[in-house]
């Protein structure tokens, strides 16, 4: 440790946290995306309409199939040069619609642990199947969901590192040019993991939270 620099790490921090900022920003645009599409995508596989399955059931294995970075180059390359889109727009787009795939699985198993008597109950009330699924069945299927989804939420996080191959500075890819940089790679690395693990154990403790919330409203 007598070669460790902390001034390097000091002197790099603004540009670090600013980075910090962009993935954040990332991950969050991605997570809204991914978890309104995968709602879409579950609701649509546990329809009556077999098309709705088909489309649902292959959009999921090809996504889930893919590699994230594989999904990034197409959002870059192809559609980001069809439809102008920053580096930043393509980052959420690939990581969103990658991500959606789990998101899907995801929520349809929180739905359909929901009894089946709870269906039945409102339709008896009267209750259109809209006013059932937003009333009635998301909020029980969210109390079985929070682990798998914040687990899910938490690699989603850490694979905003993947935008840095596509031009955005991000965390990893901010901390690769500083370690280039300044010739301390060990010191920048190791800033930019003690971040992403503070980011994460913030995601940890809340899935707590919410466990809690929800067990407590049940």
């Amino acid at each position: 440790m007598g070669d460790w620099d902390w001034g390097v790490i000091e002197r790099s921090w603004p540009l670090l946290r600013d980075a910090t900022w962009v993935s954040i920003q990332l991950f969050f645009a991605s997570l809204v995306l991914a978890t309104a599409l995968g709602l879409l995508l579950a609701l649509m596989r546990l329809s009556n309409s077999r098309p709705l399955r088909w489309i649902s059931a292959i959009y999921v294995w090809i996504f889930r199939g893919l590699p994230a970075l594989i999904i990034l180059f197409f959002a870059f390359f192809w559609l980001g040069r069809e439809l102008d889109l920053t580096p930043f727009q393509a980052a959420v787009l690939g990581l969103g619609v990658s991500s959606a795939a789990y998101k899907a699985e995801i929520i349809r198993a929180g739905l359909m642990a929901v009894d089946d008597g709870q269906y039945e109950a409102a339709e008896a009330l009267g209750f259109t199947k809209a006013h059932a699924m937003r009333r009635i069945i998301l909020p029980q299927g969210v109390r079985v969901m929070i682990p798998t989804y914040m687990s899910n939420a938490t690699l989603l996080f850490k694979s905003t590192s993947l935008a840095a191959v596509i031009g955005l500075t991000e965390l990893t890819g901010r901390s690769r040019q500083l370690a280039n940089s300044t010739f301390k790679p060990i010191e920048i690395l190791t800033a930019a993991g003690v971040i992403y693990l503070v980011l994460t154990s913030f995601l940890v403790i809340s899935q707590g939270l919410l466990e809690r919330r929800f067990r407590l409203k049940s």
